[in-house]
């Protein structure tokens, strides 16, 4: 009589994956790369080492998976946003920007361990897991040039790099997630707020008179002041 070897359902790889992605999530975040060992995901996760290895060929290669599934969902969600009912709408795109912060702090504050993760614990792993992080910041950061060069192109706007404006535009609001992450000083009403009027006075600078003709006398979008909380103290 033959005897048939069951394997696990698919289902039950992915709740797998699912566990040891949570898992290493928290520790990479909490002790960075380097410090960070196989045996501190399997503690963390309830499941054996070969459990691991079964899904992930070593260590580096589960912080790839990470870093790239952390990103993936967000940065759809941000082009997402961008979308405007017609193409090269400057003064539409500039209201978008308020949702595109909402929905950025929604995601620092759901998944504060990813966010962690990218600022905290990519740089110095190694010369191919630091071409993964940077990957992140480079990928978000031509998504939002890439809305520069229309406007330019449109003749909204004159002499931005739209390069550099990117990379200060993400690198501006991760460092702002970090310090709302890990010391609670402002609201995230207060981070959005200030976020969107430093984002605004910047593109203001580039202007063309069909840049100001276009958007008028808008305001930059707040959101409501009381809405504001007093910021939740970081357990430690």
């Amino acid at each position: 009589m033959n005897t048939v070897t069951s394997h696990p359902s698919e289902e039950r790889k992915a709740e797998t994956r699912e566990m040891i992605f949570q898992a290493a999530r928290k520790v990479f975040s909490e002790k960075g790369y380097h410090k960070a060992q196989i045996a501190d995901i399997v503690k963390a996760a309830g499941i054996s080492t070969g459990s691991i290895y079964a899904h992930f060929k070593d260590k580096r290669d589960l912080f790839e998976h990470i870093i790239r599934q952390t990103t993936d969902g967000l940065r759809a969600r941000l082009k997402e946003l961008s979308e405007t009912r017609s193409p090269g709408d400057v003064r539409e795109r500039v209201q978008q920007w308020m949702p595109a912060y909402v929905a950025f702090f929604d995601y620092v504050e759901a998944n504060p361990e990813q966010i962690l993760l990218i600022i905290r614990g990519g740089f110095g792993v190694d010369e191919e897991n630091d071409t993964i992080t940077w990957e992140f910041f480079h990928a978000f950061a031509s998504d939002i040039a890439e809305d520069f060069r229309k406007w330019e192109e449109l003749g909204f706007i004159r002499g931005v790099n739209a390069t550099l404006m990117g990379h200060i535009i993400i690198g501006m609001g991760l460092h702002v997630a970090l310090s709302y992450l890990m010391d609670r000083q402002f609201t995230r009403e207060e981070a959005i707020n200030n976020l969107m009027a430093i984002t605004y006075a910047m593109v203001s600078m580039y202007l063309t008179d069909k840049g100001r003709t276009e958007l008028g006398d808008m305001n930059v979008p707040r959101l409501p002041e009381h809405t504001m909380k007093e910021a939740p103290a970081r357990e430690p």
